[in-house]
């Protein structure tokens, strides 16, 4: 990725943070869940995904159920677009069945 690609992409995702920061977690969910009613992925929608998910991260949602993470880096590897419900008792997404 190009430096000024990757400049745009920080400034991108900076935004979505700022957007997050003032939701609630079921306002987040409720974003997660159109994500996962999508069909269609760009470059915008990756900068979104990154935002919500370190915005839930950030709140000590448990995001174990969508997300494969790598074990030496603690990068997240990959996003299960799946409908998803927030289970306040034990502060985790949880799979709509």
């Amino acid at each position: 990725m190009k430096k000024q690609d990757s400049s745009y992409a920080q400034l991108r995702i900076g935004f979505y943070e700022n957007r997050f920061q003032n939701q609630t977690i079921q306002q987040l969910v409720d974003n997660f869940n159109q994500l996962a009613n999508s069909h269609g992925w760009t470059a915008e929608r990756s900068y979104f995904s990154m935002a919500l998910m370190g915005e839930m991260i950030r709140r000590g949602v448990d995001v174990s159920s969508v997300v494969k993470w790598d074990d030496r880096s603690g990068q997240i590897l990959s996003v299960r677009y799946v409908l998803v419900r927030y289970d306040e008792a034990s502060k985790s997404l949880m799979l709509w069945n």
